[in-house]
């Protein structure tokens, strides 16, 4: 009786796969802050930091600060309301763990561009062209928040560990294929590695980064609300942002959500957000 080598070679791959999954999978769970929902985090928070240390000391060098005094001290005046009351919460509540690795700190840099970002480590850079729509604290706060999502959810090391199993499951499913009789064919097995990457794309990634677009103005959110802002002017402001933005309403490639579903979700999630107003008055 003869073994089809082959096939006890492919046995091995994908249970190989299934234990590399599974191994995955139990070491590296997570919860986000806020919503509790289960993440799959490959890095620790130091490595992480590190990373985002040096992206954001790479952009700084050519970046240039805005002149305009006036609203950069606002933008770091609202940051830091934010920043402490999230912290007093946090502490609160016993899960000042979800603040690790993160250093805040708000800039404002001199590009028209309507933009705005926050690296993992909690540097958030807001681009001047913002401010023809957050022209006020409250506007403001609705940007930081939005980007303080991100970072206090950890969606920096969540896309990178995604990222990463991807990258070993398609190398190891691009092995599993050249086992098979089509992959002896380069053409097959360059389809199939075209297919992989697109099927994972459409299928894992850019819903994931949608998710995580939802996610993070959900905190912002509440995070608003803790500081003692407005949250319902949420809505108002994103619809001007739409306005101008002209942008198409199908989403499916996107790795943002589509304008009228963004601020559908918002709005339902306000009444929910308005339980953690707190006065920032009252001590």
């Amino acid at each position: 009786m003869g073994y089809d080598l082959n096939l006890i070679r492919m046995k091995k791959i994908q249970k190989a796969f299934i234990a590399l999954l599974l191994g995955f999978v139990l070491a590296a769970c997570g919860t986000t802050a806020f919503t509790g929902r289960k993440q799959f985090l490959m890095y620790s928070d130091e490595s992480v930091s590190a990373l985002s240390d040096e992206s954001y000391s790479k952009f700084m060098k050519t970046a240039v600060i805005s002149k305009n005094t006036s609203a950069a001290s606002t933008v770091k005046s609202v940051g830091s309301r934010m920043t402490a009351a999230l912290a007093s919460y946090l502490q609160g509540i016993g899960q000042a763990d979800h603040l690790a690795g993160l250093s805040w700190d708000f800039t404002l840099v001199s590009d028209q561009a309507v933009n705005a970002f926050c690296l993992p480590n909690g540097k958030i850079v807001l681009y001047e062209g913002v401010l023809k729509f957050a022209d006020n604290p409250n506007h403001l706060a609705i940007v930081i928040g939005h980007e303080m999502g991100h970072a206090v959810a950890r969606h920096g090391n969540e896309r990178m560990s995604q990222q990463a199993l991807l990258t070993s499951a398609g190398q190891i499913a691009a092995e599993v294929f050249t086992r098979t009789k089509y992959g002896e064919n380069p053409q097959y097995v360059e389809l199939f590695n075209q297919a992989f990457a697109v099927g994972t794309g459409v299928g894992v990634t850019l819903p994931f980064s949608r998710k995580h677009e939802y996610e993070a103005d959900k905190i912002g959110l509440y995070i608003m609300a803790l500081a003692g802002f407005d949250i319902y002017q949420t809505p108002m402001f994103w619809e001007k942002m739409a306005s101008a933005n002209q942008k198409s309403t199908f989403d499916f490639l996107s790795t943002h959500p589509a304008d009228s579903k963004r601020i559908a979700a918002i709005s339902a999630s306000l009444d929910e957000a308005a339980k953690y107003y707190r006065d920032p008055n009252m001590k």
